[in-house]
């Protein structure tokens, strides 16, 4: 998926777990040679990726409690299912964005909120009955029904709109923090890199976030790149 705003921000929307994501970043990059290639990763996220740690946020979700270092595991264990599907590890997608960026001369630029504190937020935020039927979803995720998800379709615009529906619908709190927090969050992070250069800024996403980042932007491409990031309190 690939969208762009103007002729100076390309939003490239990649499914984590697929070898033709990673492909394409690096082709899109080598291609565009940007100035700026921003990446959906915070320092943790990146430090676990790249120095083959501990997994993200694994130790800051243990410190805050069972409830957090559940949801951690649960997440961790969903994505581990698709990363044997696929043979590809969730996140390289984002070390060859890097690869590609050095290559070309570009600076790399990590946008995402940090993982402990979008983690903290959901268990802070979540009502106990959306808590209850998020973990029952994430473990039904785990169990084998003899049907392959078609994932090589994720970046579909039609797909990733339907599988962001049934996410809204399922549990209305982890949309908002897992996706709507996180895209005003990008969005303005994006907007800041693209006022301090005069360049071509390369922002590699998740498909599910670029509808939210990119409707967000275009607010403001023939204004100033200003931004507010604004949270909600409680369940």
């Amino acid at each position: 998926m690939l969208k762009k705003l103007g002729d100076r921000l390309f939003l490239i929307g990649v499914a984590h777990v697929l070898p033709r994501s990673a492909a394409e970043v690096g082709e899109i990059i080598t291609q565009e040679r940007p100035e700026v290639v921003a990446v959906e990763l915070c320092p943790t996220r990146y430090l676990a990726l790249t120095r083959g740690g501990r997994r993200p946020g694994a130790l800051d979700a243990m410190r805050a409690g069972p409830k957090l270092a559940l949801l951690n595991a649960l997440l961790y264990l969903v994505q581990n299912k698709f990363s044997r599907q696929t043979g590809m590890p969730a996140g390289e997608e984002m070390l060859v964005a890097i690869r590609h960026a050095q290559e070309v001369g570009a600076r790399v630029e990590l946008i995402d909120r940090d993982i402990s504190i979008t983690l903290q937020r959901l268990t802070d935020c979540m009502p106990w009955r959306e808590r209850l039927r998020l973990f029952a979803e994430l473990l039904l995720g785990l169990i084998p029904f003899g049907k392959r998800v078609e994932l090589e379709r994720l970046t579909n615009d039609q797909i990733v709109t339907y599988l962001l529906h049934e996410l809204k619908r399922a549990s209305p709190t982890t949309y908002r923090v897992l996706i709507g927090e996180r895209d005003a969050y990008m969005a303005s992070r994006v907007a800041m890199l693209l006022s301090a250069s005069t360049g071509k800024v390369a922002c590699v996403v998740g498909a599910g976030h670029v509808p939210g980042i990119y409707e967000r932007l275009s607010r403001g491409i023939s204004g100033s790149w200003r931004m507010s990031v604004e949270y909600g309190i409680g369940g």
